[in-house]
């Protein structure tokens, strides 16, 4: 139980900072040129949410097991760049910057993957579903930013 109190108020955490940190301008979202791939608002959210769920899970796993370093330390560069993504994306609106925030998130979910594949292989199937999205992020931030720089 404590491992899933652990998820979750790490995983708030860094919802909240990203929604602290979110400030929409439709019109220029609008204009942007995007890919045919990029989720509506509702298939988004439900994979942000997997994505959160997913991470939840894992932090507990390592709790649980107590397998906190260095693993929590790439859980927090994770939840720090993504705070950092949404911040240079929604609020600055830089694309270059945004996507250089993404490449860092990408990088320590898919260093978290291999750690949780070499330790525990459940804990790397409980993590897929986060890494999944970060990979998909990174191809939209990639793409958005290629079409509109």
């Amino acid at each position: 139980m404590i491992g899933i109190v652990a998820g979750v108020f790490c995983t708030l955490i860094v919802a909240w900072s990203c929604s602290y940190c979110f400030r929409f301008d439709a019109a220029w979202y609008v204009a942007l040129v995007k890919p045919p791939y990029v989720l509506s608002g509702g298939w988004f959210t439900a994979f942000v949410c997997a994505a959160y769920a997913s991470a939840i899970l894992s932090v507990s796993r390592l709790v649980e097991h107590k397998h906190f370093f260095p693993s929590m330390l790439f859980f927090v560069g994770l939840g720090v760049s993504c705070i950092l993504f949404v911040w240079a994306f929604f609020t600055l609106k830089r694309l270059a910057l945004a996507l250089a925030f993404m490449t860092a998130a990408l990088a320590f979910a898919y260093v978290l993957f291999i750690r949780f594949l070499m330790k525990d292989v459940a804990t790397a199937i409980s993590f897929l579903p986060a890494l999944l999205f970060d990979i998909y992020a990174f191809l939209c931030t990639l793409a958005i930013a290629m079409q509109n720089l």
